[in-house]
Order: structure tokens, then sequence, then C-alpha cells
């Protein structure tokens, strides 16, 4: 789980991109999107993610994150503490970026192929084409190192319980 920041050109101002990645599949589980990201709105994308994902104790998750304000909240913390029996939180040494280097490549890929080349007039307009991106990005971009496929169909096969390509899983 990390943070990005976007440009609305039309509204000199900033956004946030909260991002959630799957490491083995390297899908998006969660997203938000938003003028301001405070703890509530990274326990509520989070809380998402899990239901959605459909996660239990069972799969031993952890979420790994960098020490920012939203991550080290008292909010999040304790909800945190509530959930400890489904997941772990592990934080990343400060100024570290590679200890968390699936969420970096996210953003990087966001910043790259979207965000550097589209201007934005309105915040509704960047909320609904970020949006549209991490759709592109977990069903219609491939990976080559998930084998060449989306993170939707690497998803799919695991679900399936059909292993992903040797080259994925060496990487």
């Amino acid at each position: 789980v990390d943070l990005k920041y976007g440009y609305v050109q039309g509204e000199q101002r900033f956004f946030f991109v909260l991002g959630l990645i799957d490491v083995f599949t390297r899908t998006a589980v969660g997203q938000y999107v938003g003028l301001r990201c405070q703890a509530g709105d990274l326990r509520r994308t989070l809380a998402q993610a899990l239901l959605s994902e459909g996660i239990t104790a069972e799969h031993g998750l952890v979420i790994r994150s960098d020490n920012g304000p939203q991550m080290t909240a008292t909010e999040v913390s304790r909800w945190l503490a509530v959930l400890e029996e489904k997941l772990s939180h592990e934080f990343i040494p400060i100024r570290t970026p590679n200890k968390n280097a699936h969420i970096e490549s996210f953003f990087s890929i966001l910043e790259l192929e979207f965000l550097s080349v589209t201007y934005f007039k309105t915040f509704a307009e960047a909320y609904q084409r970020t949006h549209a991106f991490i759709r592109f990005y977990n069903h219609e971009r491939i990976h080559g190192s998930i084998g060449d496929i989306t993170p939707a169909e690497a998803m799919a096969h695991y679900k399936r319980g059909e292993p992903l390509s040797i080259e994925a899983i060496s990487t």
C-alpha cells in the first residue's frame, strides 16, 4: 500500500491516489482517489479490499507500507490491531522505497503511462479517468513479471488453482 499524487491542471491542485497491490498477481485490489487522503480513507479502502478479496486468517496476509502519516495514524493502528488474526502490518525502513517495490512499480506505470501525459480539467475528470486507467491496468495491460498476462488473468489462474508460468514464479 502507498500513496501517489496527481495534478488537476484546470483547478491547479493536487489529488491523491491510494493503491493496494497484490504482489503475487500484480492486481490493484484497492484504490482511493480524492482531494485529501486521511487515515479513515486508508482504513475504508483497505477494509473494502479485504472484503472483496475474501481475505481470511488462513491467507497469512502481510500489509507492507511506508511510515507516512496515514499508515502510522492511531485510527489505522488500532483498527489493524483488531485484525491481527487476519493479517500483519509491516513498515518498510525509512527512505527505502525499494522495500515496497511492487506498489512503487505500479505507481511508476501510473505516472509514466497516465498521470504525466494526461491533462485534467476538473477533479471529477481526474477521478473518473484514474479509475478507468486502473481498470485498464488490471484487465488489459499485460505484465511480463507474471508471464505476459493481465493481473485479472493471473488472479483467475490462481482462483482456479492453476499455476502461473515458471517466469512469473521465479520473479
